[in-house]
């Protein structure tokens, strides 16, 4: 399936920072195409924000602080909620303000946390 950028999306640009956005839906597979003709994969999310639902596409990093933190179930991220933070990054030579989600702590402390393992000495 090859989806255009079109819709109501989550854009940095319409945010101010601080923003709540949670998860409506676990998330479809789908592949852009530049206008230069590139194509990649991404995974196109419904999310809630300010009450209103809108498209979310986050970016390879984002999506990996997810994976890391929800596991690889995006069904279980259904209810997860994440705040906008804003962060510039050169884009082709301009700064651009780009979307990095913030976890809420309590969620971070359950990835971090780790049993402990007696080691053995040898």
């Amino acid at each position: 399936m090859i989806l255009e950028l079109s819709g109501d999306y989550l854009k940095a640009e319409d945010c101010k920072g601080g923003e709540i956005v949670e998860f409506i839906d676990a998330g479809v597979e789908a592949e852009l195409t530049s206008p230069e003709g590139k194509t990649k994969k991404v995974v196109n999310f419904r999310i809630e924000v300010n009450k209103e639902a809108k498209q979310y596409t986050p970016n390879r990093t984002a999506l990996e602080m997810f994976l890391t933190t929800w596991g690889k179930d995006t069904l279980k991220w259904i209810g997860k909620k994440f705040e906008v933070t804003l962060v510039q990054v050169n884009v082709f030579g301009k700064l651009k303000n780009s979307i990095v989600p913030r976890i809420p702590t309590k969620e971070l402390v359950k990835v971090i946390e780790q049993p402990q393992v007696e080691t053995v000495k040898m």
